[in-house]
């Protein structure tokens, strides 16, 4: 009897783990779509820009297609994918389908981590996205006008594996008019005290960053386990010299494809 229900309590327990496990991975491919209107003004036509971080892209089948769709669908005027769109030296087939389902809207790539950690061929990552109608940001700048509005989107490499340039930080934008938004992959990077006194020179209207992916196990909000480089960051806006900050919980998974209190999401912003 007492074998017999410790068998049924082991039979009871792995039922619930493979259940949990089950549940989780679904919400892993469960991506949201979160809206966030920063226009200074209600009489301007806004210029949309849809932020999607650590895409961790293995594959173009049904759900990348659904998403690109799907966010082709919003009508962005820039797509930007702020670092690990992927995590493998050979990805660059499937980046390169994900980026053509977007044309002619312009997708910018500004590295994160994986790009360096892969192996990836930075120059093969360049030439792909120049004939796919996208654009490699490594510590660059891309300039965007519509309708008399301007904007200036600057990328800087991954503070964590790669050699993001700060005197970037010291120039300023064509045109003190245009919109101006600054990407950098890791979070922790807008803390460090060289980042924080250029930045304190330099507004931004708007920066981004992701590589946190909120934890990808999250509590309440509290996230224990993040990777390097994340600093006090987990998700959403945070006040840091400079500008409002956004980190993003990202749109993919890494190490383990499952995700607990940190739904993946893709970003909209109205400026």
């Amino acid at each position: 009897m007492k074998i017999s229900r410790i068998l049924w309590l082991g039979v009871l327990v792995t039922a619930l783990l493979t259940g949990f496990a089950v549940s989780a991975s679904f919400r892993a491919k469960q991506v949201v779509v979160v809206r966030h209107n920063l226009q200074a003004s209600a009489d301007l036509q806004p210029i949309r820009l849809v932020q999607i971080s650590d895409l961790h892209l293995k594959a173009f089948g049904a759900h990348e297609q659904g998403l690109a769709a799907q966010l082709f669908a919003l009508a962005p005027d820039v797509v930007i994918l702020s670092g690990d769109a992927v995590d493998r030296a050979d990805a660059l087939p499937m980046l390169q389908s994900f980026v053509r389902a977007f044309a002619p809207v312009p997708v910018l790539l500004v590295p994160g981590n994986w790009e360096h950690w892969s192996g990836l061929d930075f120059l093969g990552l360049q030439s792909m996205l120049a004939s796919s109608g996208g654009q490699l940001l490594l510590n660059e700048r891309w300039a965007f006008s519509r309708g008399g509005r301007s904007l200036v989107v600057m990328g800087l490499d991954d503070d964590t594996a790669g050699q993001p340039d700060l005197q970037l930080l010291d120039t300023r934008a064509p045109s003190k008019d245009a919109l101006t938004v600054l990407v950098q992959h890791s979070p922790a990077f807008f803390d460090k005290a060289d980042v924080a006194k250029r930045m304190a020179n330099q507004r931004f209207d708007l920066c981004l960053a992701g590589h946190t992916h909120g934890g990808q196990f999250s509590l309440g909000g509290w996230a224990p386990i993040r990777p390097t480089g994340s600093g006090r960051f987990v998700a959403g806006f945070y006040d840091v010299a400079g500008c409002p900050l956004f980190v993003s919980r990202g749109a993919g998974t890494s190490v383990l494809p499952i995700r607990l209190g940190a739904q993946a999401e893709v970003v909209v912003f109205d400026l």
